[in-house]
């Protein structure tokens, strides 16, 4: 394949070509375990470096092997590790970063079991973690200490959709010797890629738009190799290898993922605009709406192209949660649950605050829209009409 070849091109050729030995077209599913050699010398050969050869699953697999050089031509990184799940991604990167102990400034505004990670699980481990506003350099200078190793930020927050500026806080880490780690899971490298705004490592929960379809649990990292190596060796050593069948579906996902990401934004576009019109909502998180606080950098980021700003929103009700169930209740077709990036819309009510999240799917937009007013309208029955003066959240 053109090593200049378009992203969609490389989503469904990177990694991929017909089996040399039956010419299946596509990457077969190699559910082995172990890899036989013919010869000692063959293995010695392998030890050596002269002759690469699989030996055993966990530590490479020709499925698995493939989608990690597809996701590295998309992310454009020397090297990528595939795991078991989003959060091995994530606890792999920043234990192979920290190791013999240190420090990460993060982001105040990032998924739960991350946060719980850095601020519960590190401590024993001799590790530590400071949580700043990442719009803030200020903070997080006053933040870095000489045990600072790490800066950690998600693109787009998860549930808050707050946005990180990636080059900036590239620029910050650079002056000060440290890694910027990028979470990029609620926007995939089919709209951003970190790592060109000078990210060292991006990482994602391939659980959600890599698979699109909400049957597959992995997760991503990917940067230079000398960055990588450490955490595919660490993680090996853990336990938390992809399985092969994860590698497959994966690859199948990605091949769509351009076109799917176009649908999501799409269709989050415009329900953020029902949303933020709608006299049931009191504030909408989206950073494709002009009056969100962060709109412009997101538009920096993404190309500023309308329906570029991805799939997920969050908003809060005016009747706060005792109008969660009058709005969830009668919904049809958006499905009250967990996890983001199905083909198919899910809500969930945050477990704190007045926050309900959506991970908007590509059911037809007028169907969805139809959806949701349903629900809106439900909630005003439930709690009263207020007035129809609407925020978008900032």
């Amino acid at each position: 394949m053109n090593e200049d070849a378009g992203f969609g091109t490389r989503c469904i050729h990177a990694g991929e070509a017909p089996d040399p030995t039956t010419g299946a077209h596509g990457v077969p599913l190699y559910q082995n375990v172990t890899y036989a050699f013919e010869t000692n010398a063959q293995v010695e050969a392998m030890r050596s470096g002269d002759r690469p050869h699989f030996t055993y699953s966990a530590r490479a697999n020709p499925t698995v092997r493939c989608l990690e050089v597809k996701l590295a031509s998309l992310e454009g990184t020397e090297s990528a590790v595939a795991l078991n799940s989003g959060m091995a991604a994530i606890s792999g990167t920043v234990l192979s970063l920290l190791a013999g102990g240190g420090h990460v400034v993060a982001s105040d505004s990032i998924y739960d079991s991350t946060r719980a990670f850095l601020s519960q699980d590190l401590p024993p481990l001799g590790s530590a973690a400071t949580f700043v506003d990442i719009d803030d350099g200020s903070a997080i200078e006053n933040a870095i200490t000489p045990r600072t190793r790490v800066i950690y930020a998600e693109a787009f927050s998860n549930p808050e959709l707050r946005v990180a500026n990636v080059g900036a806080l590239a620029a910050l880490a650079r002056r000060h010797g440290l890694t910027l780690v990028v979470d990029n899971t609620f926007l995939s490298p089919a709209v951003l890629r970190p790592t060109e705004l000078g990210a060292d490592l991006v990482v994602h929960s391939a659980t959600k738009y890599l698979s699109g379809n909400g049957q597959v649990q992995g997760g991503i990292a990917a940067g230079k190799r000398s960055l990588i190596d450490p955490i595919r060796e660490q993680t090996l050593r853990l336990g938390a290898s992809m399985q092969p069948f994860a590698a497959w579906l994966l690859l199948a996902g990605i091949h769509t993922l351009p076109l799917r990401m176009a649908r999501h934004s799409e269709n989050a576009q415009g329900l953020a605009e029902l949303l933020a019109a709608h006299p049931a909502v009191a504030a909408v998180n989206y950073p494709g709406l002009a009056a969100h606080r962060d709109h412009a950098l997101a538009a920096s980021l993404v190309g500023g192209d309308r329906d570029r700003f991805g799939g997920m929103l969050s908003f809060s009700l005016r009747g706060g949660r005792d109008a969660f169930g009058a709005f969830l209740d009668p919904l049809e077709l958006c499905t009250i649950a967990v996890s983001l990036g199905d083909s198919s819309t899910l809500v969930w009510p945050w477990s704190y605050g007045n926050l309900i999240r959506m991970s908007v799917g590509l059911e037809d937009f007028a169907d969805l829209a139809r959806d949701v007013t349903r629900g809106l309208d439900a909630a005003i029955a439930r709690t009263g009409s207020p007035e129809a003066n609407h925020l978008v959240a900032d």
